[in-house]
């Protein structure tokens, strides 16, 4: 076991962290969590994760935080004296399931839930077909890599599918074609798309009612983020939210939504709330077979094999539940494949994965919001996209990951990174210089 000691990141300004109020549970968790996942699911080195990801939580931590790294058994834990009690946290990773965050169970009991279950190996995917385009510039998506942490807007990767095949990508000096890249919210559209599979085999319905807690909505609530469950995705004017609290609190994601009060009544409001995908989630694992087994064979045998994603990798709660709302790590060019699957209706190399009724209707068309369809952002952003093409959709993650779909122009960008912390409180700036370079980057494919 190798402990490294921490000492606050100089990159983060004191301005930043002053009378910083953030809970040290869920800043230890949010750490661990994202220093095992990164470091063994996208073998990213620990002091890039430090340095490039997680600076500002570790920074806000009250006391130098101590991160220890066990390669054998696989374990990060994160510890920091917090009230002159000494507090830790420990995520494990399991092969093909990922890094999962401990409460109540020891490593080798989070092991044992797996003990049964058929993972499948993780192999190199099949390639996508090339006609590299030397005359294509994707520098407009790296050009505020500043090399300061906080004020970059920290671009891992880029890369673009034009026309069925792979024109262009570039990678900073730490990621390649093979690291397998973060989700965060875009996993909410594997979810969506995935629930449109289990529809296509009669295991679920739009209309079909899912009990949580005290109160119930239907599967087309859930998709178009209009559960009814009073949730807050971001700090309310009382500083209060739910999402730390979920990941970092309780070991039971789904049970934390449950246990919320009734807001609205569902169906009467656009609501955007992981909480609402983790309740879909939970809802494909009971009509997938209720089980760990029966969650793997749903996505990696109805979405990832028929694409040739053959080294996806889904995260799961200490108590089962798939973390659909936030945690799957595909690599660049698979993440490229899930786009190019919105352009073909549903359709792969003339498989029909997915009902092209559930992408079209249900997923790439409005929902209770214009600009929210199916667990997929829309182009009726204003101010955001004002120069894309109407019929742009994307899947969107947390401090800037991206796949940008267009399909009048036959395009799909892929767009991963971390925005610093300064940039990520300008995050509206940040996207819109996203999207200005993909609206540059279609010049440059057409001219």
């Amino acid at each position: 076991m190798k402990p490294l000691f921490m000492s606050a990141v100089t990159s983060i300004s004191a301005a930043l962290l002053s009378g910083c109020q953030s809970d040290p549970q869920e800043l230890l968790g949010y750490s661990a969590n994202q220093l095992c996942s990164r470091h063994f699911v996208s073998n990213e080195s620990i002091d890039f994760i430090t340095q490039n990801v997680i600076p500002e939580a570790l920074a806000a931590l009250p006391d130098r935080p101590e991160i220890s790294v066990d390669t054998r058994l696989k374990t990060v834990s994160v510890s920091a004296q917090v009230n002159g009690t000494v507090m830790n946290k420990t995520s494990v990773f399991r092969a093909g399931l990922g890094c999962t965050l401990l409460f109540d169970l020891t490593p080798e009991q989070l092991h044992a839930q797996a003990q049964h279950v058929s993972v499948p190996e993780l192999t190199p995917s099949t390639p996508l077909e090339h006609a590299i385009r030397q005359d294509v510039s994707l520098g407009g998506f790296f050009a505020h890599n500043t090399g300061n942490y906080a004020h970059s807007d920290n671009t891992f990767a880029v890369a673009v599918m034009y026309q069925g095949k792979l024109v262009a990508e570039h990678y900073d000096e730490h990621h390649d074609g093979d690291t397998r890249m973060l989700s965060w919210s875009m996993a909410k559209t594997l979810t969506g798309l995935l629930t449109g599979i289990l529809v296509q085999q009669g295991k679920l319905t739009l209309d079909q009612d899912v009990v949580a807690g005290s109160h119930s909505m239907t599967i087309a609530n859930l998709m178009h983020m209009s559960s009814g469950v009073k949730w807050s995705e971001t700090a309310d004017i009382h500083g209060y939210q739910d999402l730390a609290p979920m990941w970092y609190h309780t070991p039971d994601s789904v049970q934390y939504v449950t246990q919320l009060p009734k807001e609205y009544e569902p169906g009467g409001r656009f609501e955007y709330a992981t909480g609402t995908t983790q309740l879909l989630s939970d809802a494909l694992k009971t009509a997938s077979g209720g089980n760990l087994q029966s969650l793997l064979n749903l996505y990696h045998d109805g979405l990832f094999k028929p694409l040739g994603i053959n080294n996806a990798v889904a995260e799961y709660d200490e108590a089962g539940n798939l973390r659909g709302g936030a945690r799957m790590f595909l690599t660049v060019h698979d993440w490229l494949k899930i786009g190019q699957l919105f352009i073909e209706q549903g359709s792969w190399q003339g498989q029909q994965v997915v009902p092209r009724s559930w992408v079209a209707d249900v997923m790439m068309s409005p929902g209770v919001s214009e600009h929210y369809g199916g667990q997929l952002w829309l182009n009726d952003m204003g101010w955001l996209m004002p120069r894309l093409p109407k019929d742009t959709v994307s899947l969107r993650g947390h401090r800037g990951q991206y796949v940008v779909i267009i399909p009048s122009k036959q395009l799909v960008v892929a767009r991963f990174g971390a925005y610093g912390s300064v940039v990520n409180k300008h995050i509206g700036l940040a996207n819109r210089r996203v999207f200005q370079s993909v609206v540059d980057l279609i010049e440059q494919l057409e001219k």
